[in-house]
């Protein structure tokens, strides 16, 4: 570990009120076309945002039944075998209680209910619509083991943050911000929230990363980066970030620092079906990234070839990572391979590991996010 000393950086923390800290933010939680339970532990309003009038009046833990019937949303108490009406919407569901719960199916979540139709006539949105620090209440938990030493928490809080602040409005094609799995970041509601993450986030309460046009960083993170994290340019085709670039990472205690995979052909032939080539003849890595991750191979299929990037074919096998060897042998292929995820920014059981053997959240945040500013914004 005394070769961690070449690679840290200390940065400050400083105070920027200028900036725009954003307090609520929305989570979509479910798109069906089927009925939605929900309802909240405290007297709640369901109030037509369309009109900004009131609907009525749910009771403690009293259950609503929502559902498109014909592009309009439909809500029903079954309870008292009423119906409240037939709106366009979008209707709110509020607790009058500042600390009220809603439900959504069998989930607990902190704020208010958005419900709405959407482009596709048949179904319904539920989305959450809950205060920042609320979220990663939730959102820590999900993402990192709680027992996790202090720091590392801390250092995953600030970088949860700073993702979705620099993420905000990325899903607005659905009518919220983010998703609620891992597409963007894991949150299932009040009961993953553990004491010892929420006191990471009361901790870091409004510390988030800037990038060097200081809004914020979307500060990537993954579980396990196999030995070098990478740069968002050489395994997507994405604009380069100067604070996300290939960083040695320290996560040898992970499970997946080393991993194997073995298919049939005919199995990874169905499952690269999309890309038309037929049944898989070879499999050929072009190139590689300074950190030995595919970055681009050429798939030779019986009726064709196709070239497509690593993280691609991650996806399509779901193999752990694209940091891998692979050999084919009599109908057989063998995947060997380092790390989880995409590799990029944080890696969580490296921090960890920095964490276990003495740095603070800070010097973590500045080992992977090279060159970032760490500021505390005013909420």
């Amino acid at each position: 570990m005394n070769k961690l000393i070449y690679y840290i950086v200390l940065v400050y923390i400083s105070l920027y009120p200028s900036l725009v800290y954003a307090l609520d933010i929305k989570i979509g939680l479910i798109t069906s076309n089927k009925q939605i339970r929900v309802g909240s532990d405290v007297k709640a309003t369901l109030i037509n945002q369309a009109t900004q009038k009131t609907i009525g009046i749910v009771n403690k833990r009293e259950t609503l039944y929502v559902v498109n019937k014909n592009g309009q949303i439909s809500v029903f108490n079954k309870t008292k075998n009423l119906k409240l009406g037939t709106f366009t919407g979008p209707i709110l569901l509020k607790p009058t209680v500042n600390n009220g719960l809603v439900f959504c199916q069998d989930r607990w979540y902190r704020g208010n209910l958005l419900i709405f139709t959407n482009a596709d006539a048949n179904n319904l949105t539920i989305v959450n619509d809950v205060d920042l620090e609320n979220y990663l209440l939730s959102v820590l938990p999900s993402e990192m083991p709680y027992k996790w030493n202090h720091e590392a928490l801390k250092a995953q809080a600030v970088a949860a943050r700073s993702y979705t602040l620099g993420y905000l409005g990325r899903r607005k094609d659905k009518g919220y911000d983010l998703e609620s799995t891992v597409e963007d970041q894991v949150y299932t509601g009040v009961l993953a929230e553990k004491w010892a993450t929420t006191r990471a986030v009361k901790d870091t309460k409004g510390v988030i990363l800037l990038n060097s046009e200081d809004t914020p960083l979307i500060a990537l993170y993954h579980s396990s980066g196999g030995g070098y994290t990478d740069s968002i340019e050489n395994l997507w085709d994405e604009t380069p970030s100067p604070h996300i670039q290939p960083r040695p990472d320290y996560d040898d205690k992970s499970p997946h620092f080393k991993w194997t995979r073995t298919f049939k052909i005919s199995d990874l032939s169905n499952s690269l079906s999309s890309l038309n080539v037929g049944e898989i003849k070879n499999i050929i890595p072009l190139s590689v990234s300074v950190s030995k991750r595919v970055t681009m191979l050429e798939i030779v299929g019986s009726k064709g070839k196709a070239q497509i990037r690593g993280e691609q074919l991650r996806r399509l096998l779901k193999l752990p990572s694209s940091k891998f060897n692979l050999e084919i042998s009599k109908g057989i292929v063998n995947f060997a391979g380092r790390g989880y995820g995409h590799g990029l920014g944080l890696s969580q059981w490296g921090s960890k590991s920095l964490a276990d053997n003495g740095f603070n959240f800070r010097q973590i945040l500045a080992h992977y996010y090279t060159g970032a500013k760490l500021v505390k914004v005013e909420d």
